[in-house]
């Protein structure tokens, strides 16, 4: 099976716009708060648990990263001392990651620039209809893809 050429042209553009996308978050995350968008990623979705803690793996599958991959995140974001790791309460064998008070103030931070950045290059050049029809599209993608 092969693509049309249309076909083609579109899949190239939804990647092209897709990384291109990505990198302009990371490179302005990385300038203002001095974090990567993967790091960013971690430091915001703990910071949107109510006790700013998550297992390990649930935190992986929640962000798409490896496990292996999290844990070396995770270690540069102990490292800053954004996070802590420790053992689950009832389970020992559980792993899980908490934003620490200066996680915190990093994701408060990097929010402003970073929800600026998205409100321009997302809602201000799709506008806010096309923006969640984008949105609801590449969701049924990543439904399909198994993600």
């Amino acid at each position: 099976m092969t693509l049309s050429r249309a076909e083609l042209r579109s899949w190239l553009k939804l990647v092209r716009g897709v990384v291109g996308l990505l990198d302009a978050l990371d490179r302005r995350l990385r300038i203002e708060a001095g974090i990567s968008h993967d790091d960013y990623l971690i430091l915001s979705r703990l910071h949107r648990e109510p006790h700013r803690t998550l297992r390990m793996s649930d935190l992986a599958r929640e962000i798409g990263h490896s496990p292996s991959r999290l844990s070396h995140a995770v270690s540069r974001l102990e490292a800053e001392g954004w996070v802590e790791r420790s053992r689950g309460g009832r389970d020992r064998r559980v792993v899980e990651a908490r934003l620490t008070i200066e996680g915190v103030a990093r994701v408060g931070e990097a929010s402003t620039a970073h929800f600026d950045q998205i409100k321009e290059l997302v809602f201000g050049t799709l506008g806010a209809e096309r923006a969640r029809e984008t949105a609801d599209a590449l969701d049924q993608i990543r439904r399909a893809a198994g993600g």
